[in-house]
């Protein structure tokens, strides 16, 4: 199946102790939904996947499946260093009722092509699922190629790719994969109605946790056939995503929900809070941004 549209890459809830809120993952997941957002992924950068451990992440997972009753598809993180522990990722989120999986490629090591190449077909021949290839070389310095991409597009459950490059010539290439229910989203918020208008299925976006509206106004508006009113939105949502450098990812979109009423905690230690000035700055430009 090709999902569309707008998934929102979540940030995970903690308490004053650190400890996982289950309670504030269902609010905000209730708050999404009344957005309109077409999608969740848990457990992604946004969701702190490196800081937690699997007993949480299947925590988080079994929540946000229960939580969306089937009414929402859900994304899990299953991404590992190494195949072994993408494999239990990727079981235990076929185990908890995932209905996709997204898979970085690993980090600290650097696998050559057809390292990578083993790495996702051994994944994908560990589950039922479809699975999403996460393409993000800023953060785990490997990058994938589009004919790397094109290889194992001919494995049966491997489906799409999230590509959070900003190398839009290379979103292009992914999405001209001749694949039935190949889907390609886009990571960078500035880029969301550049991809659609190219033939790609949507995006994957943390900002559009905190600030799922105007997301989900670029969608739909490009859906209608209203590209005027999509151009529109797209430009405030790259003017707002520039907000979200004011302090270390993914601190700012956990003081947005915040200020919008829904209290996710800080991420884990060592990322802090952000100064008085910069949550002044931040709270002024939602309010004139958002209206709420």
């Amino acid at each position: 199946m090709n999902y569309r549209g707008i998934f929102a890459a979540i940030p995970t809830p903690f308490d004053e102790k650190g400890a996982l809120n289950l309670s504030a993952l269902k609010q905000m997941l209730a708050f999404l939904s009344r957005a309109g957002i077409h999608g969740i992924f848990v457990v992604g950068n946004a969701g702190e996947f490196y800081a937690l451990n699997n007993e949480e992440k299947q925590a988080v997972l079994k929540t946000t499946v229960q939580s969306v009753g089937g009414k929402l598809p859900v994304f899990f993180g299953a991404g590992a260093p190494t195949t072994k522990e993408a494999i239990a990722l990727a079981q235990m989120g076929e185990a908890e009722g995932a209905d996709a999986l997204s898979v970085i490629t690993p980090y600290v090591i650097r696998p050559n092509e057809e390292e990578l190449y083993n790495y996702y077909k051994d994944i994908c021949n560990s589950t039922k699922l479809p699975v999403y290839l996460y393409n993000n070389p800023s953060i785990t310095g490997v990058a994938v190629s589009a004919r790397l991409a094109k290889q194992l597009s001919h494995i049966d459950n491997f489906m799409g790719i999230k590509d959070s490059s900003g190398d839009f010539a290379l979103t292009m290439e992914f999405i001209r994969i001749e694949k039935e229910g190949f889907a390609v989203y886009v990571g960078r918020d500035n880029l969301i109605l550049s991809t659609l208008i190219h033939g790609g299925s949507g995006a994957m976006s943390s900002v559009a946790s905190a600030c799922p509206e105007i997301a989900v106004a670029i969608f739909d508006a490009f859906e209608k056939g209203n590209y005027e009113e999509a151009l529109v939105q797209q430009m405030a949502f790259a003017q707002l995503r520039q907000l979200f450098n004011l302090g270390t990812f993914p601190v700012v979109i956990k003081e947005a929900l915040r200020l919008r009423g829904i209290d996710v905690g800080m991420p884990r230690a060592p990322v802090s809070g952000l100064s008085d000035a910069k949550r002044k700055e931040l709270s002024e430009c939602l309010q004139g941004m958002l209206n709420y």
